[in-house]
């Protein structure tokens, strides 16, 4: 499996037509409200993550309210090749759910396809083994819902900016107002678990996921 780079999972890079390899990736120098967001930090842990750096990723196990989903993406796609299943597939449900609520507060509709383009890079084969491993992928899909109602959220969510077409050409971002946010994050919640136990009615003809917890 190629190993995703930062520039190659950015909607950034999809935008401008690049290659997945990240010495053609362009540059990206966020201007005005962007500069404020953590593209640097996110970028640091992780490329670390990638690079199989042990202390970078019991960091951030130890305290993933606080990082952006595209950390626990790379945590995801790290403890994968390290055979970690489970916990591989808990880290990618919780980092899609956090991701796409996130998008949901944007008023930047590019961000959405920025999070299906992070999920793609970071979890196909992830997403293939919890397909074929529907008894494996109920109980960590359960586990993501459960924790991510609560967690804190003690990052930035309004990150999922850097990954909409308007980084390239604003200053300012857009985002739904901050009373609308554990609203919006609750919609996403039941949206992941209605459309869950769908799935889990395809591949196992039943599920056993409770859509009232």
């Amino acid at each position: 499996m190629n190993k995703p780079t930062w520039h190659a999972i950015s909607l950034m890079c999809c935008l401008s037509g690049c290659a997945s390899d990240e010495s053609a990736a362009p540059q990206l120098h966020p201007q005005g409200e962007y500069r404020l967001l953590p593209l640097e930090t996110t970028q640091r842990q992780v490329n670390a993550i990638l690079q199989g750096d042990d202390d970078e990723m019991n960091q951030v196990q130890l305290h993933p309210e606080a990082v952006t989903p595209p950390v626990l993406f790379a945590l995801a796609f790290q403890l994968y090749q390290q055979e970690h299943f489970h916990d591989a597939m808990f880290w990618y449900f919780t980092a899609q759910l956090r991701a796409r609520s996130d998008a949901n507060k944007s008023l930047d509709v590019s961000v959405q396809q920025g999070v299906t383009k992070l999920s793609e890079q970071f979890g196909q084969a992830i997403a293939a083994y919890a397909q074929a491993n529907p008894q494996a992928m109920e109980p960590a899909m359960i586990e993501a819902l459960k924790w991510d109602k609560t967690a804190p959220r003690q990052y930035n969510p309004r990150w999922v900016a850097l990954h909409g077409s308007e980084v390239w050409s604003q200053q300012d971002y857009a985002f739904m107002p901050m009373s609308r946010w554990a609203e919006i994050d609750r919609q996403t919640r039941d949206d992941f678990a209605r459309g869950f136990a769908r799935q889990m009615v395809n591949l196992r003809k039943g599920s056993g996921l409770a859509l009232t917890d």
